[in-house]
């Protein structure tokens, strides 16, 4: 803002109202002056008559006259100037007219010297002050020698008009310079305020730029141009490059460059235009690692300093993507033009040729010239509109197409089958269709003739199947005769079925020793002769008796890998060069060797079966020998074991009441154990007889009440134990086909386990319901207790025998119970599946396998 206090107060560039006020003073003064320049000249006049002192008063009122018709013409700045030194000459002028220094006319010059101080610059204000002076001197000089008259003491009107003249013109000046004042003071007030304002603005410019600068994603670094030093680094930098600020601010940076090149690059950039933008890097981690980046600087001014402001973009994704784009572009270039398959990119909405690939020639015929710029209904591709139709109302129905089945035409003009595969893809906005075309036509032949010898065969087992196979395969292949032979111990080729020019032979044994057929044997896959000439070859009959070109076997062979049989064809002439041929021999020997093995296997089982009885017989023998060893192990366990057991509880029982008086309770507790043991070994033996004894006889199934018989056990449990309070929940009506005894066994072992391990429990609760049964199937029932449970993990060890997942002082048993269902169930053709927690009870399905259930 410019300053109010200029050398030149009326110059142009000063503020408009400064002006103004200035104008409005000078104008006021002229107009007072030329007020009072007449009344003073008058009063002069009739103080002294016409006299020195008025002639200088009407020459200063005609002079201010002057001045202010040069006012109203404009050169305002010289108006004040004149006014000024007009004032302080007619002052020195009135003063040596009066006589005296101490005359009236000294306070008009003070007047005009106040006056240039405001209304003139500072140059035009020293001088007027000096000229004052300066006559000021010459007057009291003169006075002082008497050079000037002796002025009368009497005054009047005229001097009071004066004096009020000069009182005005100084409230006219001050206030002006009062008006200055308060009009500085306050454009000062306001460009302070606007000062003020200015610098928050700052403030809030600068903590945006600071809150931007580090919340931006983009990595941001101020560095010092002069020095080199860092000044700040943001996060997100700090995180880009892996570096901290404290090793950052006030220092050098560390090497950011992966390449030095393109560092020069950039400071050249710098150096001669102050900016870079979107120059792409490879900048340098801290670990090493490198990374794709774009960087934007710019040079800009801080007060004296000049910084350098630097913006680094990770696009390392960017680059990625961008090259897996290319490599993808690539890929899709070289598959579409390399692909076997015809390959169009086609425009759904005409038909019109986008992209064809060079293998459409081979498979339609039709080049890439055919196509260029024509639609498919022009090129005459399709047979039909209705086959296009088809094809794209299916492709926009489901957007893709797979292995659709039509007919094309080709170039030549023949119609064939294809098989297309399509789909919808977007090229610059405009819906297209990707397309793979497959000609089918050899392989829909080759599948016809393979349906044929497929059908001739498929109802032939045995000597007709090889008859009807070789009839087939000579007339599939146009082979003059096919032979399949098996191969015996004694390395003969025993003929199964053999056509020559299209006559069944009979059946004979030939050597293979020193013929092609030994050698085809050898081989891992197929043998194949070829000859330009008719040549009689190393072969069995009648192959043998005549020239051959051609001859292919390929041998027959087990599982182990060893050659069983042999499938051979001979032409007379060249066959052609087709793979099918290959193909349908492949197939038919593999057929071939299946109904090989299979009459081999036939073989083995008529023969096992002419064995059979004598084998069943044997076995029968064997297995009554091993129940009457279980019977006697059963009376041995029953007689030996318990027998000694009883006289050990006996003896017991009588030396503990002969040594009763003397008994510690130390002693009792050893008698007790011991009476523990032999309960124990007790019970073992008998769930050891009850386990052997599950195997042995026969089944009675027969429908059995299940409800009925698990009441039964419900009723012995609350027997033993009529203290106990447990629920029990048992379904009316289960109903099994089983063996009624061992149904109970099997209740016996899982309710009573459910009884016992639910002893601690608070609430004990037991059911017995029907899980599921299948129509026609065996029914599953479950036993459910929320007892003590058991390790879910050791659920695999629950039906073994001695097995237990509990410590016997825990709860009583001998770890057979179950291992005995098990064994009763499965004599059924049943199954038992148990799962539980610890501390959540446990769960058993189990079912009497098949029968008339419910």
């Amino acid at each position: 803002m410019t300053s109010f206090y200029s050398s030149d107060p009326l110059a142009p560039d000063q503020p408009l109202h400064l002006q103004q006020y200035q104008e409005r003073s000078l104008l006021a003064l002229l107009i007072c002056i030329g007020i009072a320049g007449p009344l003073v000249s008058f009063g002069v006049y009739l103080r002294d008559g016409i006299g020195p002192l008025t002639w200088v008063a009407i020459a200063l009122t005609l002079c201010t006259y002057g001045l202010l018709l040069l006012y109203l013409r404009g050169p305002r700045r010289l108006v004040a100037t004149l006014l000024v030194y007009m004032l302080i000459i007619a002052s020195g002028a009135a003063t040596a007219a009066h006589g005296t220094v101490r005359s009236m006319a000294i306070l008009v010059m003070m007047a005009a010297v106040v006056g240039s101080g405001i209304l003139l610059s500072r140059r035009n204000m020293i001088v007027s002050a000096a000229l004052g002076i300066v006559l000021l001197a010459v007057l009291n000089v003169a006075e002082n020698a008497g050079m000037l008259p002796v002025p009368p003491v009497h005054t009047g009107w005229a001097v009071w008009i004066t004096q009020t003249v000069v009182l005005v013109s100084l409230v006219i000046t001050v206030n002006f310079g009062r008006r200055r004042l308060i009009d500085s003071y306050h454009t000062q007030h306001i460009t302070l305020e606007h000062a003020r304002e200015v610098e928050h603005l700052l403030r809030l410019s600068q903590a945006r730029f600071q809150a931007l600068f580090r919340s931006t994603p983009a990595a941001c670094l101020v560095q010092s141009l002069a020095t080199g030093d860092v000044i700040d680094a943001n996060e997100a930098f700090q995180s880009l490059f892996g570096h901290r600020q404290k090793d950052l601010v006030g220092h050098r940076p560390p090497r950011l460059w992966a390449d030095l090149d393109e560092y020069t690059a950039f400071r050249r950039a710098i150096d001669g235009q102050g900016r870079v933008s979107g120059m792409p890097v490879r900048a340098l981690r801290r670990d090493g690692s490198v990374f794709h980046a774009t960087i934007y600087a710019e040079v800009t001014d801080s007060g004296s300093e000049k910084l350098l402001i630097a913006v680094v973009i990770d696009v390392s994704a960017e680059v990625a993507s961008r090259h897996e784009l290319e490599q993808s572009r690539d890929r899709f270039s070289k598959a579409f033009n390399f692909s076997p398959l015809g390959m169009t990119i086609t425009r759904l909405r005409d038909g019109m040729f986008v992209e064809v690939n060079p293998s459409n020639e081979r498979v339609l015929g039709w080049n890439r010239a055919d196509f260029e710029g024509k639609t498919a209904t022009e090129v005459g591709v399709w047979v039909s509109d209705a086959d296009r139709q088809r094809y794209v109302e299916t492709l926009q129905r489901d957007g893709r197409l797979q292995a659709l089945e039509t007919r094309m035409r080709t170039k030549s003009g023949s119609v064939v089958d294809v098989r297309v595969w399509a789909e919808i893809i977007e090229i610059d906005n405009e819906p297209c269709a990707l397309s793979f075309t497959l000609n089918v036509a050899d392989e829909k032949r080759r599948e016809a003739m393979l349906l044929n010898v497929a059908k001739g065969v498929s109802g032939e087992t045995g000597e007709a199947f090889f008859r009807s196979l070789v009839e087939r395969l000579a007339s599939a292949i146009g082979a003059d005769g096919v032979m399949v032979g098996e191969v015996d111990a004694s390395h003969q080729l025993n003929t199964l079925a053999t056509v020559w020019d299209g006559v069944l032979q009979p059946n004979v044994s030939h050597e293979l020793q020193d013929t092609m057929c030994e050698q085809a044997l050898q081989q891992p896959e197929l043998l194949r002769f070829h000859s330009p000439t008719a040549t009689h070859l190393p072969l069995v009959p009648p192959f043998v008796e005549t020239g051959l070109r051609a001859f292919v076997g390929l041998p027959l062979r087990d599982a182990d890998g060893s050659a069983v049989g042999l499938l051979t064809a001979v032409w007379r002439q060249t066959p052609p060069q087709d793979s099918q041929i290959d193909a349908l021999l492949t197939i038919f020997a593999s057929r071939c060797n299946a109904e090989l093995l299979r009459l081999q296997r036939d073989r083995e089982i008529r023969k096992l079966h002419d064995t059979l009885e004598q084998r069943v017989a044997a076995r029968t023998a064997q297995l009554q020998y091993l129940n009457r060893e279980l019977d006697a192990f059963a009376y041995t366990v029953s007689h030996d074991l318990k027998s000694p057991l009883r006289s050990i509880d006996g003896f017991n029982h009588l030396l503990r009441e002969q040594l009763a008086p003397r008994l510690t309770p130390d002693d009792e507790l050893l008698f007790e154990r011991v009476d523990a043991s032999v309960q124990r070994m007790n019970r073992l033996i008998t769930d050891l007889l009850a386990l052997a004894r599950v195997s042995q006889g026969t089944l009675q199934r027969m429908h059995t009440d299940i409800s009925e018989l698990a009441q039964d056990v419900i009723r012995q449990e609350r027997h033993r134990d009529p203290t106990r309070q447990v629920r029990i929940d048992i379904d009316q009506g289960l109903i099994a086909d089983c063996d009624p005894r061992l149904a109970h066994i099997v209740l016996e072992n899982l309710l009573g386990n459910a009884w016992k391990y639910t002893r601690h429990t608070a609430e004990p609760h037991i059911t017995l319901r029907l899980e599921h049964a299948a129509n026609g199937g065996p029914a599953v029932f479950c036993i459910e207790d929320n007892g003590a449970g058991f390790d879910p993990s050791r659920a695999d060890r629950l039906f073994k025998a001695f097995t237990r997942l509990h410590a016997s002082n825990e709860f009583e048993g001998s770890g057979i119970g179950l291992a005995t269902v098990r064994r009763i169930l499965e004599r059924h053709g049943g199954h038992i599946r148990g799962e539980g927690a610890v501390g959540q009870g446990a769960r058993f399905e189990f079912s009497f396998g098949s029968g008339a259930l419910h």
